[in-house]
């Protein structure tokens, strides 16, 4: 007999183990699981009807303060949680707890497709109860959401002028020249230059030089090497040859300049406007006034 007695406790004993040993393996796999794996197993339990199951699993995620970071995943949780509630007859609880979504989403509204129409007429009666409440949270929201607008675009704005002071800026300068007339009868191609032909001003004056620098050298060797004009009978050919070298560049040079003369006068315009363009630092618009031999220089500065 105390042998059955013994064997009686020992069998209940590891019973009693056993049970416990199922009851904890659950939790330990709920403590591993996140808040959003957690949530879906939530919602196959509620598909399949274990309500006590529902509650079990999401009441320590919301309450006493919620465990999610996402304020989506929150949402759909306080759904589940609070219809498991009110499947359950446990009214005062899907109270708070549809009370709670609806601060978070004033606007929310259950779908009547999976839904069924007395949890509906339940949750809308809820809303209905706080609909002085939901609209203050909406002017709040409202008001929240202008002024994070507006923050957005002031930083935006700020970010922009930013940019524009660091950005570099055009400069423009405009220069207005007057010329003259009496410049385009100079030789060396001056009045090409006036005319702001600057290539046609430089093949002039270098064609003129290098004529008149070789009559001006060859009159001079002439006069240094005959100063009385007298040449031996046997450099009489060689000093003729420089004499032509002399009138030949002469006129070379009368010729250049004639035509650098005729160019001036056909080109000639009595004030010449030139435009110099470029990117400085900086961000205010600046004005810029220069005077010039015979004209003036304006330029204006700034972000365009």
């Amino acid at each position: 007999m105390w042998l059955l007695i013994f064997l009686s406790l020992v069998m209940a004993q590891g019973k009693t183990q056993a049970d416990g040993g199922n009851h904890e393996k659950p939790r330990a796999v709920s403590g591993a699981m996140s808040s959003s794996q957690i949530l879906k197993k939530a919602t196959q339990e509620a598909l399949g009807g274990n309500h006590r199951e529902v509650i079990k699993l999401l009441r320590p995620l919301l309450f006493p303060s919620s465990k999610f970071t996402n304020e989506e995943k929150e949402v759909s949780a306080l759904r589940v949680l609070g219809l498991a509630f009110w499947f359950l007859s446990e009214k005062d609880n899907a109270t708070q707890t549809f009370t709670i979504l609806l601060t978070r989403r004033p606007t929310y509204i259950l779908d009547p497709v999976i839904v069924p129409s007395g949890a509906i007429e339940f949750f809308n009666g809820v809303k209905k109860k706080l609909h002085e409440k939901l609209s203050q949270i909406k002017k709040r929201q409202a008001e929240e959401m202008a002024k994070k607008k507006l923050e957005e675009e002031l930083a935006r704005k700020k970010k922009l002028d930013e940019l524009k002071k660091s950005a570099p800026v055009l400069k423009q300068t405009i220069t207005l020249n007057q010329n003259y007339y009496i410049f385009n009868l100079f030789p060396l191609g001056i009045g090409q230059f006036q005319n702001g032909q600057s290539i046609k001003g430089w093949l002039a004056a270098s064609t003129q030089m290098v004529a008149g620098l070789v009559s001006v050298g060859a009159y001079t060797y002439l006069r240094s090497k005959y100063p009385r004009g007298l040449v031996p009978h046997d450099e009489v050919g060689a000093a003729r040859q420089i004499q032509y070298l002399q009138v030949g560049s002469g006129a070379a040079f009368l010729g250049f300049w004639i035509i650098s003369v005729v160019d001036a006068v056909i080109n000639f315009k009595p004030s010449r406007r030139s435009v110099d363009n470029k990117f400085i630092p900086g961000s205010s618009i600046r004005f810029d006034v220069q005077a010039v031999d015979g004209g003036g220089v304006f330029g204006i500065s700034g972000v365009f």
